[in-house]
């Protein structure tokens, strides 16, 4: 009989809903929130329960790729950080083909990962008829800017417009990104944690969680080919 030793530690897991961090339960609880979201294979509406916040911040412990294609029926697949604040762990996913993950692969090379990070979710301006995921980054109270830009890409690839179907094409240029997120940036989060190392909670059983994200509004249909890894 193998035993575990009691601990009163929490695991927090975030994803980015409504324009927030979520919090999501399986079952409404008091003074829960309420959103709404729409299935996007059906496109039923359906209620979703948990707690909506603001921001997140601590020391980013380590960056996780995860990819779920053989452990059940609808694949998920990107990228976990893993923030520390005092005793608390906060797990925040960033799926592969999210604006979450898009906004950090641009300011990862900007982040000093031996300091803490926060960083804010908010309903942004509207854009192109509709409302921009707004995401700031912040450290020591400063903003973290992007380190690749249009105008300084510093070896990102370009967009590419397609006269057929009249829109740009940002495929290759994500690849880039999450290829550099993996051989530099979860380097450097490694490399800082050993310099001031922490103690971490056990991520046991958070792969489990997958099976209840039947429903993401911040991610669109992708294949195989767009996966680096």
């Amino acid at each position: 009989m193998a035993l575990t030793k009691y601990s009163d530690s929490k695991v927090i897991y975030l994803q980015v809903k409504a324009y927030s961090l979520w919090q999501e339960f399986k079952k409404p609880v008091a003074g829960c929130d309420e959103i709404e979201v729409k299935n996007p294979k059906t496109g039923e509406i359906i209620k979703k329960h948990g707690y909506r916040f603001d921001s997140v911040s601590g020391h980013v412990t380590k960056l996780v790729k995860y990819d779920t294609e053989r452990k059940y029926p609808t694949r998920y697949f990107g990228f976990k950080a893993h923030f520390l604040d005092g005793g608390e762990v906060y797990v925040l996913d960033m799926p592969y083909q999210s604006q979450i993950l898009r906004r950090f692969l641009k300011v990862a090379h900007n982040v000093d990962w031996s300091l803490p990070l926060s960083i804010s979710v908010f309903k942004g301006k509207k854009k192109d008829g509709g409302e921009e995921l707004g995401v700031w980054f912040q450290q020591r109270g400063a903003t973290v800017k992007p380190y690749y830009t249009k105008e300084q890409p510093h070896g990102m690839p370009e967009a590419v417009y397609d006269d057929q179907l009249q829109n740009w094409d940002f495929k290759a240029q994500h690849r880039w990104l999450v290829a550099m997120l993996q051989s530099e940036t979860m380097a450097d989060i490694e490399a800082a944690a050993r310099v001031a190392p922490v103690v971490e909670q056990s991520d046991q059983g958070s792969e489990a969680d997958f099976q209840a994200r039947d429903f993401i509004v911040d991610v669109q249909p992708i294949t195989d080919d767009d996966v680096p890894f």
